[in-house]
């Protein structure tokens, strides 16, 4: 009986250390960053001017170019432990606001693609105006340091921790951290 319970406990042990995992970013990238509350930036871009802040979002655009890529993404509330991602609006008719990412260096494609949720880690730069998809829009801009992507694509409105399961069966759910030059 002994040596299945101490089986047991192995494969629990084994269990647990896989499903824990370390911070998202490199701990000198988080330093001194402010996390304002949802929507905070929309409404007060002057206040985080040139502030190191995180933020949470869903991909609803991009340009990409030569030294990088111009994300916009609608503004997503974080939770307590980013390691879970950002979470889902509970209040689902309010409007979201959105905001422009530029990412100065190279990202996965599939990192890119319409719905994926991201954490990201950046100077705040005011507003800007910019086209994404030839439309002008003028929106908060920040310049990230380090983003990390959970590839949700076209089932993004799902909250991350309903990842991933098929009716098939289970799938890992991909995710990387970017963190520019």
């Amino acid at each position: 009986m002994k040596p299945i319970l101490n089986g047991f406990i192995s494969v629990m042990c084994a269990v647990l250390a896989g499903c824990s995992s370390g911070p998202l970013f490199p701990p000198e990238t988080t330093k001194d960053v402010a996390t304002p509350e949802f929507g905070v930036l929309q409404a007060k871009t002057d206040v985080f001017s040139g502030r190191v802040v995180q933020l949470a979002g869903r991909i609803i655009g991009v340009e990409e170019s030569a030294n990088g890529a111009m994300i916009l993404a609608q503004e997503l509330p974080v939770v307590n432990h980013p390691t879970f991602g950002p979470k889902e609006p509970t209040e689902i008719n309010k409007p979201a606001s959105s905001f422009f990412i530029s990412y100065p260096g190279k990202v996965d494609p599939k990192a890119l693609w319409f719905g994926n949720k991201f954490i990201v880690v950046g100077v705040a730069e005011g507003q800007r105006t910019l086209a994404i998809d030839g439309i002008p829009r003028t929106k908060p801009y920040l310049v990230a340091r380090c983003m990390h992507v959970w590839n949700t694509g076209g089932y993004g409105s799902y909250g991350i921790e309903d990842f991933p399961y098929t009716t098939d069966g289970y799938y890992p759910l991909e995710h990387q951290t970017y963190c520019a030059g």
